[in-house]
């Protein structure tokens, strides 16, 4: 009987330990204290996957506040289902609000957004998730300060993996600083239900999301994972050597120089001639390529 109660006490202490212990090895930029490492500390895309979700097509999302995050998935066309929950974080123990509030445990406040690819791309959710995040903060957004508004992106198959790099890529390039998380899932818990669908329960309700932006997706009719940007090697196949070093690395033409330098142009017409009305006339004195493109 002495032992028992000894192995049973010996139990909870492993299972409370473990919490406990992941509260202490929380990284400094995954508490709620600034740090002062570049961006590239908060990519961890090539890591492991061991969470696997039962579902292919699903992104989990955090952007700050996981009330409008949730609200802006679920208004775009093709979503199935969004869900607030608490990821990767300590334990299952601490995945509560009041516990995620004191920032000791590593949660950000994150949805699970699954969806229909024959509606909606991955590309397009990454898109409107990036055009309303500010991708340049640490542990906050809008008005929220605290490590559980983090943002970050997590994945949880390899396909997903494969578009979150390539996406996150090109976000990477357009600010000096860029401290969203990049990585695979390791845990996920949801929410309690009163933070489910919380924007439709309380329509009036505090959103760091302006309601244009929603309203903007919510009209969605583009998706940009219809266009894809071909390889290098086959844009290089279709351009002269000049064309491909000023429209793909920035290069330019040297001045009074370029196949169009030597073509003619339209004359220019006065602006009382514009004022007059279509100059027509003037038509007649235009090259031949020119009339041919009117």
């Amino acid at each position: 009987m002495y032992r028992s109660v000894l192995a049973l006490l010996f139990a909870a202490v492993l299972l409370l330990g473990g919490c406990a212990a992941g509260k202490q090895t929380v990284p400094k930029e995954k508490s709620g204290q600034e740090t002062n490492m570049d961006g590239a500390a908060f990519d961890r895309s090539d890591e492991e996957i061991t969470y696997m979700d039962t579902t292919d097509n699903v992104i989990y999302l955090a952007g700050g506040c996981f009330w409008g995050m949730e609200q802006l998935m679920q208004s775009i066309p093709g979503v199935i289902d969004a869900e607030s929950g608490y990821a990767n974080g300590t334990c299952e123990a601490d995945a509560d609000y009041k516990t995620v509030c004191k920032g000791e445990t590593g949660f950000r406040e994150t949805v699970r957004v699954e969806y229909d690819p024959e509606q909606v791309s991955l590309d397009a959710l990454l898109m409107a998730y990036f055009y309303v995040i500010d991708p340049t903060v640490q542990n906050r957004q809008g008005n929220d300060r605290g490590s559980q508004y983090q943002t970050g992106v997590y994945f949880t198959n390899e396909s997903a993996r494969e578009t979150v790099k390539r996406i996150a890529e090109i976000e990477r390039g357009r600010s000096e600083k860029f401290f969203v998380e990049i990585g695979p899932l390791k845990n996920f818990y949801p929410a309690e239900e009163y933070h489910q669908n919380y924007l439709e329960k309380n329509p009036n309700g505090y959103c760091h999301i302006p309601r244009a932006e929603m309203e903007l997706f919510s009209r969605l009719h583009i998706d940009p994972g219809d266009y894809q940007k071909p390889a290098a090697e086959s844009i290089r196949d279709k351009l002269t050597a000049e064309q491909y070093r000023v429209t793909q690395e920035s290069g330019t033409e040297r001045a009074f120089t370029g196949e169009f330098w030597s073509r003619s142009f339209p004359p220019r017409i006065s602006t009382r001639a514009a004022a007059a009305g279509p100059p027509l006339q003037s038509l007649s004195r235009a090259p031949l390529w020119w009339k041919k493109r009117i």
